[in-house]
């Protein structure tokens, strides 16, 4: 445990020293961003942390195994600042980058918390680099009634986007939403990251404020309409009771109520997921109002069985911000416009892509590839040099990835092996195209 401790501490001291600035995002318009409860999600290296037993832990294998599909849902939504919740510490969050997100422009910042009885944590993953190249925590505490309680599992961020400050704050609750001996204890572990966001606010940043709240938010309520016994998301939210223009916005608000569920518990312990009534939503992304008008999307993919890869699904957050004129499109950028997954005749012979220079200088695609995610690949050497604005079709001519017609997720990737841009799509019927 100390020796983890102190890498994790090296690794925070390395960061700070150093001023990152970078933006590695692939489409400069938009800013993704998600929260994710990975369950558990440890390296499987001794010293393991916590007294919570779990199949995987121990064995570092198994523990891989499942970062593996943790990482499938990732990719699927291609976040640009990824929330992390449940994590060991910070080798597992590399471990998790390096081996299962290579190539995606990520880098890891992590403060290591206080539940040492889990030995959870929260961490992120960003391609925005934090100002001054560091993240922090709140040790500070709140109270509910006769109740004071710290948050163990915290840390925030600022950013400067494309001209604009924004905050985010990484965090996970008490447990047990309908609890009342937890109640009050999560109440003021709300009031802590609700003074952290108003401050950040009064500060110049746009907070959001995201991760496993573990309570249910009254204002916008889940699919079967789970009604909280705390003011928990009403605390966070308002951040200044004197202030009621301020509120932050629960993204979850711009999503029909039949999609609102973000977390599985198997009430009956049958192994099965009985939906609806074992499907709750306790994770949340809370908005500034100044970010509303600027909210592209907002989704809850349930793409994934949550007995076997994690029981809560991620919250996906999609800004639009401008025109997409950041760095890497004023040079040559490529992206994928087009695919047609299934194709008439011999999909191994006609399958299509399109590839398109959305930027203002040329680009050579010798040595660039399009890639699934078994990394099987498809070489686009033969479309030679794309000039800016340029948009050229090949097919696949028997090369060894293919699209899979029942849904899948192609990755566009430069002679250097770095993901620069990715379509996931859902199943497609006989000539129908994935347009961008």
């Amino acid at each position: 445990m100390l020796k983890r401790l102190g890498l994790a501490v090296l690794a925070s001291l390395l960061l700070i020293g150093r001023a990152y600035s970078e933006d590695r995002r692939v489409d400069h318009s938009q800013l993704v961003v998600m929260t994710f409860n990975a369950e558990f999600m440890w390296d499987g290296v001794e010293p393991e942390e916590g007294s919570v037993d779990f199949s995987w832990k121990g064995s570092q294998t198994e523990a891989e195994e499942h970062m593996q599909r943790i990482a499938g849902v990732i990719i699927r939504s291609n976040p640009d600042v990824l929330n992390l919740v449940e994590i060991e510490n910070l080798n597992a969050l590399n471990t998790l980058n390096q081996k299962f997100l290579s190539g995606r422009g990520y880098r890891p910042y992590f403060v290591e918390g206080k539940d040492t009885q889990t030995g959870q944590d929260v961490g992120l993953l960003t391609r925005i680099d934090p100002e001054n190249g560091q993240i922090q925590r709140d040790d500070r505490t709140g109270k509910s009634g006769n109740v004071t309680k710290g948050v163990s599992k915290n840390y925030y961020a600022r950013f400067s986007v494309d001209g604009r400050r924004i905050a985010v704050v990484g965090l996970h609750f008490l447990a047990q939403p309908n609890s009342e001996n937890r109640r009050k204890p999560r109440e003021a572990q709300a009031a802590v990251m609700g003074r952290l966001a108003k401050e950040l606010a009064d500060g110049g940043y746009a907070p959001i404020v995201l991760g496993d709240f573990n309570d249910y938010d009254a204002d916008v309520p889940d699919h079967i309409n789970s009604q909280p016994i705390s003011a928990v998301l009403r605390i966070v939210k308002q951040m200044d009771p004197q202030h009621g223009t301020d509120d932050l916005v629960n993204a979850a608000s711009l999503l029909p109520t039949g999609s609102r569920y973000t977390s599985f518990y198997d009430k009956n312990q049958n192994d099965l997921v009985d939906h609806p009534e074992e499907h709750t939503s306790i994770d949340h992304i809370l908005i500034s109002p100044s970010l509303a008008p600027m909210v592209h999307s907002v989704d809850i993919p349930h793409a994934h069985n949550p007995t076997e890869v994690s029981d809560h699904y991620p919250v996906v957050l999609r800004l639009k911000l401008g025109d997409g004129m950041g760095p890497a499109s004023k040079g040559g950028r490529v992206v994928i416009s087009r695919l047609l997954p299934n194709p008439p005749g011999d999909e191994s012979l006609n399958e299509e892509a399109t590839i398109k220079n959305v930027g203002s200088a040329p680009v050579d695609l010798t040595g660039f590839a399009l890639r699934d995610l078994t990394k099987k690949t498809w070489k686009l050497d033969s479309l030679g040099t794309l000039n800016a604005g340029e948009a050229k079709t090949i097919k696949r001519n028997g090369q060894a990835m293919g699209m899979n017609n029942r849904g899948d997720t192609t990755e566009l990737v430069d002679k250097d092996g770095s993901v620069i841009d990715s379509i996931t799509y859902g199943k497609v019927d006989e000539d129908e195209e994935v347009l961008r």
